[in-house]
């Protein structure tokens, strides 16, 4: 009797070894796989304006259990009588307007848009978004800033995973990170084509005021404009990168040079200065004398690092002044007078399955608070 009872339990122990790492394999090849090559059919034919996964509620009770959230977006004293505690949705993660990619002016419907880059102007907060099953053209969201609605989806050409947004206040201009046929670009489009954008008028992508090669570097992965000069940085795994600085012209574009005697036959924009950044980097802004780098990476958590600005070109983890924990799948990052604005991608469809926090809105902070103390 005995025996069979030991016979049992061994039985019963071999069946779950075999069952739970089932489980586990099936779940693995759902949330990372299947849904990163999958793209469900539409249920509307317009971008959706609400919130993909929460309300503004459940997500900030989420949030706030983080310490960082709740002290600098969530203070009562500080936002109660903001619209949506200074949230803006991420639309377009359940459907997206745009056109079919390679296919001249055919309309689609995307629902795997995945956010990466962020860019916020006088009147406007955009956010760039490529389509992961790489079936349509990539976008950029154009929200209003003061009242925080849904304006219009903007077709970008082709399939650029937009990494990085940036904007010039002085020539009005709106960069997006670009990687054609293999070379690091950065392109660039007026605010006034962004405003006449209309893709129901014309099925067309947006006008393109300049395309930039970028010598120096491998990949245009995130970027930023600070006082005359495009920012461009490669995200990297297991090493250090480069981050490089354009100079921008009086008339809003990057200046270029011949580089035939750099090995190329044709002009590119060659940076002015580079630096040593962090590994992993996903965003960079600055602010007051500090640079400042978003890291992220799969389901590990994300950080925000903080740099003194020095001669010295060296911004990696260990010269750190401060540092703050965010949940995963932190992309770019935006500074905004006192403000830090943050963009998450785990609202994709392509990465719900996969994130513990998804935060389905961009997130406000109050900088002049994280930075009390900071030499």
């Amino acid at each position: 009797m005995k025996r069979k009872k030991k016979g049992k339990k061994l039985r019963l122990i071999i069946q779950l070894g075999l069952v739970i790492p089932l489980i586990f394999l099936s779940y693995f090849s759902y949330a990372f796989v299947y849904r990163s090559q999958t793209e469900l059919s539409p249920k509307s034919e317009r971008t959706n304006q609400g919130s993909a996964v929460y309300s503004l509620e459940h997500l900030k009770d989420i949030l706030s259990e983080d310490e960082t959230f709740l002290k600098y977006a969530f203070a009562e004293e500080e936002r109660e009588y903001e619209k949506e505690y200074g949230t803006y949705i991420i639309p377009g993660m359940l459907s997206t307007r745009t056109l079919v990619a390679g296919q001249g002016d055919e309309p689609g419907i995307c629902t795997s848009m995945t956010p990466q880059g962020l860019a916020v102007t006088e009147d406007y907060v955009l956010i760039s978004a490529y389509c992961h099953t790489k079936k349509h053209n990539s976008v950029i969201y154009v929200l209003d800033k003061e009242n925080h609605s849904f304006i219009k989806e903007l077709v970008v050409p082709g399939k650029p995973h937009l990494g990085g947004l940036a904007y010039d206040p002085v020539n009005q201009i709106i960069w997006a990170s670009s990687n054609a046929k293999g070379i690091a670009q950065a392109i660039s489009f007026t605010l006034e084509s962004l405003e006449k954008y209309d893709l129901d008028k014309n099925r067309e992508p947006v006008e393109i005021f300049q395309e930039c090669n970028l010598y120096g570097i491998v990949r245009d992965s995130f970027m930023t404009y600070y006082q005359g000069s495009l920012y461009v940085g490669c995200f990297t795994k297991g090493t250090s990168s480069v981050l490089c600085r354009y100079s921008v012209g009086e008339d809003g574009r990057l200046v270029t040079q011949n580089t035939e005697d750099l090995g190329m036959d044709f002009e590119m924009a060659v940076p002015r200065a580079t630096a040593r950044i962090s590994e992993k980097a996903q965003g960079m802004a600055f602010y007051q004398d500090h640079l400042l780098l978003s890291q992220s990476y799969g389901i590990l958590p994300s950080q925000l690092l903080f740099f003194k600005d020095s001669d010295e070109h060296l911004f990696i983890n260990e010269v750190s002044v401060m540092e703050y924990k965010f949940p995963e799948k932190l992309e770019q990052i935006y500074v905004d007078g006192d403000y830090l604005y943050l963009l998450f991608e785990s609202s994709a469809y392509a990465y719900r399955a996969s994130s513990f926090r998804i935060v389905d809105r961009v997130i406000r902070l109050n900088l002049k608070e994280m930075t009390q103390g900071l030499d």
